[in-house]
Order: structure tokens, then sequence, then C-alpha cells
């Protein structure tokens, strides 16, 4: 089965740098590190510097292996760091926007969904060839409503007139949320009367009674976008970086509970990266609750050397039309066209077996993957790519 020509739509992604039209190797090695640096630096917590054993261990991650050899193949150049980094930034330099072009059409990306607060016109946008649609960014209004607000009820009426406004006059199609990192999975609704009561408490900056009342505008953030009609995206498994609370806060299992109100039934709520490491809970919860979807971005491109059975993982319970793919890119445009190169590699293998094992009918295994590049999220936001 050739995948080569299939569309792919990118479901998450962020904003390019064109300050990252020249990357030294080892620069362009570190745009896929996602974990700590070892040299602490107070004034950026999430910027600290990196030690000299650890920029050793860059080149040899195994995603930056696979990025060496995937571009080595554009390129025509020997597969390695130096010759491919040097290659791309004579073609980057020149052009930032053609050298994305290049890479897009390479892995067939038509479109993509980012993670942005960015207008539909800033030129950051341009960098990203095909369709863009936008989330809602969930947390920056509400901190920036919160400072002003004088009650509860003052701030859950400002954020949902954001929120509206953002999804009917604006063009966002979903909104973005990062429930597992600020309070953990493990959380069950909050409704208005708690609200009001830990409010003050909230405001004045006690960690518990935020998370409440971060939950409660959750709350009822889903039960808006059961009217507006659109998806709710909510960060799950664990990326990497400067994480606070504990990493298992984010196995998707632990949504469960909440799941299973019958308020929010009418709200599809998409599991972004899979749940990384717990896939099979994220391919499980997709099978057995029918408003949640599972989307792949940071496992395509991270998990390159374990990509084929991180999609056994989800395809083995999920509906195969409830999956969708990303990559998480940000930066430079190799981590998204990676993305789409790897998902096509994994599709390839997982479905080529099925059709070789007498488990799926050849044509459906096609469908199938052209339902996971692009279709499921063509169908998701109505676009006709």
């Amino acid at each position: 089965m050739d995948l080569t020509s299939f569309p792919v739509i990118d479901h998450h992604c962020h904003p390019y740098d064109p300050a990252k039209a020249v990357l030294e190797p080892e620069l362009l090695a570190r745009e896929f590190f996602h974990g700590r640096g070892d040299i602490p630096n107070e004034k950026a917590p999430k910027a600290w510097g990196a030690s000299e054993e650890l920029r050793y261990h860059f080149r040899h991650m195994g995603i930056v292996n696979t990025m060496v050899c995937q571009l080595s193949r554009v390129f025509d150049c020997p597969a390695e760091l130096d010759a491919v980094a040097q290659e791309r930034n004579r073609r980057a330099s020149d052009d930032f926007a053609a050298y994305c072009r290049l890479l897009y059409k390479d892995a067939g990306i038509v479109a993509t969904v980012l993670d942005t607060g960015l207008p539909n016109n800033d030129p950051l946008l341009d960098l990203i060839p095909g369709t863009k649609l936008r989330l809602f960014q969930f947390e920056p209004p509400l901190q920036k409503l919160l400072v002003k607000a004088e009650s509860y009820q003052e701030l859950l009426r400002d954020f949902q007139e954001t929120l509206d406004r953002s999804i009917k006059n604006d063009g966002f199609i979903g909104v973005k949320v990062h429930l597992a990192e600020l309070v953990g999975f493990g959380t069950m609704p909050v409704w208005e009367d708690e609200a009001k009561s830990i409010f003050p408490r909230a405001k004045a900056g006690d960690a518990d009674a935020y998370k409440k009342l971060y939950t409660a505008v959750f709350t009822a953030t889903l039960l808006q976008c059961q009217e507006l009609g659109v998806p709710v995206h909510l960060h799950s498994g664990f990326t990497g970086g400067m994480w606070d609370g504990p990493i298992y806060d984010a196995d998707p299992f632990l949504l469960a509970p909440f799941l299973c109100r019958t308020e929010f039934l009418k709200t599809k709520i998409i599991l972004l990266h899979a749940g990384y490491p717990w896939t099979k809970q994220a391919g499980q919860l997709a099978h057995s609750f029918p408003h949640v979807w599972v989307d792949m971005s940071q496992v395509t491109p991270w998990a390159s050397l374990r990509i084929v059975e991180c999609y056994r993982d989800v395809m083995a319970w999920a509906p195969l039309s409830k999956i969708v793919i990303g990559s998480g890119g940000h930066g430079s445009p190799e981590i998204a066209w990676l993305a789409a190169l790897t998902a096509k590699t994994a599709l390839t293998e997982v479905l080529g077996d099925a059709t070789k094992l007498g488990l799926m009918a050849t044509k459906h295994a096609e469908a199938a993957a052209r339902m996971i590049l692009h279709d499921n999220a063509a169908r998701l936001y109505g676009l006709d790519t």
C-alpha cells in the first residue's frame, strides 16, 4: 500500500519562527528536545540552558536520526546532521516560506490546525502552506479576565462572551485546554455555587481554589462548546518540559468519571498527543465514549522509532473514523513534515499487516489510511481540501 500521494491534515501545530531560517546542526537537533535543561535560569524557568554533556545527546535522539535520514532523501546529500543542516540552511535562508512549501509538498500536507491566538492576517501564518484553522486558547483570556473580575459571575460572563465572539466572528474552530497539567485529569465538574464561594480565594492566589475555579470555567466551557458546535482539544499524556504536577495526572483513564457525565455527551473531546505514553488508554476511551477522539500529534514524529507500535495501540480499539494525525510542530517546519511522513509509515505497516492477515480488505485499509491522514479532520471541521 503506497500512501505517498495521500493528502494530510496536520491536526495540531504551532506557528513558525522566521529567526529559525538558519539553525546550526546542534540547534536543529535541539528543535526536537522536549526535556529539561540542566543549567537553571531563575529569570526564565522555561528556558534553562544545556551543558556540553546534555548537548552531546541531542543529535543521538531517534527522531533526529529520522530527520537526518529523510532530509538526506529530499536534499540528495549525505545522511549526516552537519550535511543536511548545511543544505537546509542554504535553502531556508534564501526563502524560508519556499522551504516550508518544499517540505509540505513532499509530505502532502494540505491543511493545518494551529494552536495560536494570532489573527488570521498575521504574517507569521503565511509561513504555513495550505488551509489554516485556529484554536481558541483557554488559559490566556481566563488569566487576563480574572485580574479585573469582581465575581465569578462576571468572570464567566466575560469569558463566555470572548469565546462566543472568537468562534462566531473570528473564525476559531475549537478550544485548546491544559487541564491535565494545571489541575489533573482526575478532577470532577465544578458548578456555579461552588465556584462563587471559592472565587475570592482563587483571585487572591490560593492554588487549590484556583484549580477549582479553572475547573468551573472548563465545566461551563464544555457545555458552551455543545451550543457552538466546536470540539474541545485536551492536552493529554506527558510531552516533557517544565511540568509542575504529578505526571500520572495526565493519564487519559483518569478522565473516565468526568466523561461519564451525561451533560457532556454532546461535546466532542479530542485527546491531543494520544495520551502518550498511555496510548492504549486513549484508544480505548475513544471506543468507549461516543464523544472522544484521538489526535496522534507529538507521537508523530517524536516516537519515530516506535511509531508503528503506537499506532497499533490506538487503532486496536478506537474507531478508525475517530483518529486524526498531527505534529505538535513549532519553530521550524521539519516537525510537521516528519509527522506526516512517519504517520504514513505507521499506517502502511499497521494496515498492510491487517490485509496480509486477512483482518481487513485492501479497499477498507486504503480508506482507513485516507480517513486518518485527512478525511476525519476534514469531516470534523467541514473542510473541502
